[in-house]
């Protein structure tokens, strides 16, 4: 078999393929015609009437980890961009200071419980002494001031064990709660001191929206107290927010008043600093609102296919505003309440073609005539 014949014979299979793929389409556009339109008329919702203000997020949990006690820097486990678990060392100092410190509290602990032993046999001694009546009060009142004086010496001396242990602890600067590490503020080889910022970091755990609302909003925000954290720039995309705080003054300068919306749901890969729009709630209204399958799009247009009093089917062109939920859109022009319209576009476009074509050919067939 030649080349020619292989190629031949290649073609014709994809004609026949092709032809087979167009008699399917053919039959299906045929069977959507034939089906009956599904439809609806256009009613009017009552929806929540929302003002959209612009707002940062940000960490509930955000602090700088200090140092408590004095020492060398001899480590640093972290740098920024790190993740931490709650617990980890952030930092190691120099704790031969701290070590010498609580060795001499023990030794003191020791001291001072020795003391409280040999006071507490002096005093049972003079106490039987003095029930005989063999000693005088005073020597009962000075062996019991002794007892007294070594329990307090005691307590001072565990107290003093108790801080020594905390400042060797202080040596491994820990991390306060799982995070991020945002920022250094020490190196290897410096002197900490009590306060010395060492890291900064924050946790994602949770997280708040920070949003200026203006002054003359904050009475119907307070009456409706239902917001939501809106991601895009349609509106769709939304967090739902657990719980709002609203400062109790205004900033003089920008006449707002501070909102923080606390999210109630976690991902979503947010991070502090991020730009969202917060949404609140003013007031309600009646608006017309169509299913957003039965839009048409093409391009920047957006249309429905109307039925008429004739019974034809017709593309009017129209103006949605945003989704108001439950798959529903918002129309702001190009319909009125009581207008019937196709719910599938698409069965609605092949409908309003088979009845152009029938017209044509009708209008063909009487020119001919």
């Amino acid at each position: 078999m030649s080349w020619r014949q292989i190629i031949s014979g290649m073609l014709n299979m994809k004609r026949i393929i092709l032809a087979g793929l167009l008699g399917l389409a053919s039959l299906h556009a045929a069977k959507a015609a034939d089906a009956p339109l599904a439809k609806m008329k256009v009613e009017r919702h009552e929806v929540a009437r929302e003002r959209l203000f612009e707002g940062v997020v940000e960490a509930v949990k955000e602090s700088t980890v200090s140092a408590q006690t004095s020492g060398r820097i001899l480590a640093i486990n972290f740098d920024v961009n790190d993740r931490v678990k709650k617990g980890d060392i952030l930092v190691v100092l120099d704790d031969t200071q701290q070590k010498a410190q609580l060795e001499q509290a023990i030794a003191a602990v020791r001291a001072a419980e020795a003391r409280l032993q040999a006071a507490r046999q002096d005093f049972t001694r003079v106490a039987r002494l003095f029930r005989q009546g063999t000693v005088p009060k005073a020597r009962y009142d000075q062996s019991k001031a002794e007892l007294d004086s070594a329990k307090a010496g005691l307590k001072q001396a565990l107290a003093a064990r108790k801080q020594a242990e905390e400042q060797l602890a202080y040596t491994r600067v820990r991390a306060p709660y799982s995070g991020i590490v945002t920022a250094r503020h020490a190196q290897v080889g410096e002197l900490a001191a009590p306060g010395k910022p060492l890291m900064t970091g924050f946790s994602l755990d949770e997280l708040r929206a920070h949003v200026e609302l203006p002054q003359r909003y904050v009475p119907a925000v307070r009456k409706k107290k239902k917001a939501s954290v809106v991601l895009d720039l349609d509106g769709r995309e939304r967090l739902k927010v657990s719980r709002m705080t609203i400062f109790p003054y205004s900033n003089p300068k920008t006449n707002t008043v501070t909102v923080r919306l606390y999210l109630a749901d976690k991902g979503h890969e947010l991070f502090p600093g991020m730009l969202i729009k917060g949404a609140f709630e003013i007031s309600k209204a009646d608006v017309l609102a169509i299913p957003e399958t039965a839009v048409a799009r093409r391009g920047e247009l957006a249309g429905v296919y109307v039925f008429v009093d004739d019974g034809r089917i017709l593309f009017q062109q129209v103006r949605t505003g945003r989704p108001i939920g439950k798959g529903m859109v918002e129309v702001l022009a190009g319909l009125e309440e009581g207008d019937v319209i196709a719910l599938d576009p698409l069965q609605a476009a092949i409908h309003l073609k088979e009845a152009e074509a029938k017209q044509a050919a009708a209008a063909a067939e009487t020119g001919e005539h």
